[in-house]
């Protein structure tokens, strides 16, 4: 493995030459001077100043306290660094802040840390040595469609988590940027982890990707001090298994692509560990051979609650069937202690609970497939709460969701049946909601949600053979959806729709020419911040959706805004090089030229 070392003048000279025990010591002055083990206690109880997790605590809220930038100073909000990151691959990725250092990663396998305050390098640390990117036949070669995707990195103790597009989980050393440990889950070259670890207790937590892949995929658990692995949840059932009944006969080698490619959420207060699996490959029926058989595909689309020190599987609720469309329900859910009063006519009900009344009840919430559906659940137990689209006729998969047990069944209208069938379905393969995160004010009990108002013209292709790497097998155009109305004479793509979470009531919709496929982050202040494909960094009065400030940059923006301080000054941050302008071809939306750009208010 290489290290690349650079370091500020004022900084003293890391010695990394001599052992790990010596290049842990930090340096007399500089931004490693401030650096102190981080603790559970610490990850529990973050400090505003630091954003120490892939969506800014466990519960992922992507919300801070921090106020210093809010609704009377956003119009003054300035750029204050950039820095280019590594070339090539998607810059979807989230940095996490602590002490005053950014520890950025960078599509494929390069960790950075950066002075927040000044954007200068600290260090580099860039795997070598790894198998190449190849194609599917190319064995003993990264075969993952997705492997430079680097969402998010965890930190515990004195040391960075990160995972490799080997499908490796491995440990770097904050101080020196050195390896500790790895461990490679597999060497096919198949899977890989898109999203990242989450670590607690002195565990990792860590789902896979198997997209384009002959195989599926799994969870598994590590420890944090070495890499061990201690446990591993397998997601689609094999030959006699519970749930083998629900696959139609289809050969258990012909079940593939499902994974849990999205982020895991761990719960510090019930001790459970919350993920949700994708599709299977090819999506639609008549490509597996189960036209007609209602087969349901156990495995797929749910929900899981297990024990984190073993892998038990707690609940787990199947939240699409019959996909037919992959909706990959593996989206990150967010944790919220709230009353619960569900409105028996909140707008697009699909279904509410009647029984349930609560003064107060932890509850998983969120959009966990591209289906742009909220869902909310008691998070010990699986019960369901109720089930809500953005707006009414946002989707068109479902048929009945039972409102006592959130059981579904899919609108038989919408599956293929015979190849060469077309059909509209909404949201698309590329969703509706995709991996770009929510986000949570517990100041209001308010949840958002950027989604895209898309439908899809699908045919079923007779031109190949169904094949694992052909997640679709359909040829596909998005479509506008026939229930949202144009605004000035143009299409909406772009949507963020917030719903208050005890009453699922919403709260206000905010519309846009641009598809804003990128995270939203929820202050204090009064802000939440979006990113767009027309290369906008906007942000909205979180209270009544309306636009108070926006800037535009270099490129398409798909990365996490976060926030975070440095000797009392607030800093907001977004990476920009990757978006979509789905429908919207007028747009000057570039992609490429990975940035990572740094804004705060003048001094």
């Amino acid at each position: 493995m290489r290290v690349t070392l650079r370091l500020f003048a004022s900084t003293a000279l890391l010695c990394v030459g001599a052992g790990y025990a010596a290049a842990q010591e930090a340096p007399a002055s500089g931004p490693m001077a401030n650096f102190a083990t981080v603790t559970d206690e610490i990850l529990q109880n973050p400090d505003p100043a630091d954003w120490l997790h892939l969506g800014g605590n466990y519960e992922h809220w992507n919300y801070s306290e921090l106020d210093q930038i809010n609704l009377d100073n956003i119009g003054d909000l300035r750029m204050v660094w950039a820095r280019q990151m590594v070339a090539g691959g998607r810059a979807e990725v989230s940095p996490i802040i602590y002490k005053g250092v950014m520890f950025l990663p960078n599509p494929y396998d390069t960790l950075q840390a950066i002075d927040a305050a000044t954007g200068s390098l600290i260090w580099e640390y860039e795997r070598a040595g790894m198998p190449e990117v190849g194609g599917r036949d190319d064995e003993g070669m990264i075969r993952h469609t997705y492997s430079d995707r680097k969402r998010g990195i965890a930190i515990y103790g004195d040391t960075i988590i990160m995972t490799g597009s080997d499908n490796s989980v491995f440990a770097i050393d904050a101080r020196s940027g050195q390896l500790v440990w790895e461990n490679i889950r597999s060497t096919d070259g198949w899977p890989t982890s898109t999203t990242g670890a989450v670590v607690a207790d002195g565990r990792v937590f860590l789902g896979g990707s198997c997209q384009n892949a002959p195989i599926n995929c799994y969870v598994t658990g590590h420890d944090v001090a070495t890499g061990e692995e201690l446990w591993r949840n397998e997601v689609v059932p094999g030959p006699g298994e519970p749930g083998d009944e629900t696959w139609g006969g289809v050969a258990f080698e012909n079940r593939y692509c499902t994974g849990v490619w999205g982020q895991l959420v761990y719960d510090p207060e019930q001790d459970l560990l919350h993920y949700g699996s994708t599709g299977v490959c090819p999506a639609p029926d008549v490509q597996r051979g189960v036209a007609g058989m209602n087969a349901t595909l156990a495995g797929t689309n749910e929900r899981w609650a297990v024990r984190p020190d073993t892998g038990e599987v707690v609940w787990r609720h199947q939240i699409i069937a019959q996909d037919n469309w992959d909706q990959e329900c593996t989206f990150d859910m967010m944790l919220v202690d709230t009353p619960m009063h569900p409105n028996a006519n909140m707008e697009g009900a699909l279904a509410v609970n009647p029984t349930v009344s609560y003064d107060s009840v932890r509850t998983l919430v969120g959009m966990p497939c591209k289906n742009p559906v909220y869902w909310a659940f008691a998070a010990e137990t699986g019960e369901f709460f109720y089930a809500r689209e953005t707006f009414e006729g946002a989707q068109n998969i479902y048929d009945t969701i039972d409102p006592t047990t959130g059981q579904v069944a899919m609108n038989q209208a919408v599956i293929f049946t015979q190849p060469g069938q077309s059909l509209f379905f909404c949201t698309t393969y590329g969703g509706g909601r995709d991996w770009p995160s929510g986000a949570y004010d517990p100041t209001t009990n308010t949840m958002f949600q950027p989604t895209a108002n898309l439908c899809t013209d699908s045919t079923s292709r007779t031109d190949r053979e169904p094949a694992p790497g052909f997640n679709y097998n359909t040829n596909n155009i998005d479509r506008p959806n026939p229930n949202v109305q144009e605004i000035n004479g143009e299409y909406p793509v772009g949507r963020i729709t917030a719903v208050n979470v005890e009453t699922g009531d919403t709260a206000w919709q905010y519309l846009q020419r641009s598809d804003n496929y990128a995270p939203v982050l929820a202050t204090a202040g009064g802000l939440l911040f979006n990113g767009d494909g027309a290369r906008y960094f906007f942000a909205l009065n979180k209270d009544t959706g309306e636009k108070v400030w926006d800037v535009r940059l270099s490129s398409a923006l798909g990365g996490y805004p976060v926030t975070y301080s440095v000797d009392g000054r607030q800093y907001v941050a977004i990476a920009a090089g990757y978006g979509r302008n789905r429908l919207t071809p007028e747009l000057d939306g570039p992609t490429g030229g990975n940035t990572i750009y740094v804004f705060a208010l003048p001094e």
